[in-house]
């Protein structure tokens, strides 16, 4: 949602900024409808996550910093369970973080059973290769025991021939069902905010992720569920 200039004027220098001596003041009171009640208990979410993944949305409640401390200084802080919904609020939004990294640790962990699987197709092309050679020496093997004269004994190498093409062409198969990618990085998921990482990455790279907007917002939101925990 746009902001407009009015309303902008009107959060620098309130909204009063018009108004002539003597008249009425027009300004809310922080227990207004209008009035961001999260932003009363500490920050607002939805200001959190702006143009990322994660946005919110643009809050429709007002920010005021004067209402903050007026909120803060009054009697009734503490009393008008704000604090409580603003604790629910910001544990539905862990709840999804939660969720998407356990997610990225299934895809990991299925990642990881796929590069084993592809190992062991690696393996089986090595042995599929030593069979094939084996196969080659056995038939030079055939021919010149046929040249012998030694017709049995090179029925009995034959059938060890036949019994080596059926497990060669056994593993061709298990080859086919487990190709061969290109391998991938290493990766590991962020414990903040869910965020797949390369482990061992450029200190620049981890830097930018630990700076970033929804790292951080993630790692706020985390901090104040952990304090409203322990004051709780």
């Amino acid at each position: 949602m746009a902001v407009t200039a009015a309303q902008l004027l009107d959060e620098l220098m309130g909204k009063d900024r018009n108004r002539t001596p003597g008249e009425p003041s027009s300004r809310i009171h922080w227990s207004d409808n209008e009035m961001c009640k999260y932003f009363l208990c500490g920050f607002c979410p939805h200001e959190l996550f702006t143009n990322t993944k994660a946005d919110l949305g643009a809050c429709p409640k007002v920010h005021d910093e004067a209402l903050k401390k007026e909120y803060e200084k009054s009697n009734r802080r503490g009393s008008m369970g704000y604090e409580e919904t603003f604790y629910r609020f910001l544990q539905g939004i862990m709840s999804d973080v939660e969720r998407r990294i356990r997610r990225g640790h299934e895809r990991l962990a299925l990642n990881a059973k796929k590069e084993q699987d592809m190992k062991a197709a690696k393996g089986d092309d090595e042995k599929i290769s030593m069979i094939t050679d084996h196969i080659s020496q056995l038939l030079n093997e055939i021919e010149s025991l046929g040249s012998e004269g030694k017709v049995e004994e090179a029925q009995g190498v034959m059938k060890l021939v036949d019994q080596l093409k059926e497990e060669k062409e056994s593993l061709v198969q298990m080859s086919k069902l487990n190709p061969m990618s290109s391998q991938e990085k290493q990766m590991e998921v962020c414990e903040t905010c869910g965020a797949f990482l390369i482990v061992g990455d450029a200190q620049s790279r981890v830097d930018d992720h630990l700076q970033g907007k929804q790292h951080v917002g993630y790692a706020r939101i985390k901090a104040a569920v952990d304090e409203m925990k322990v004051g709780g």
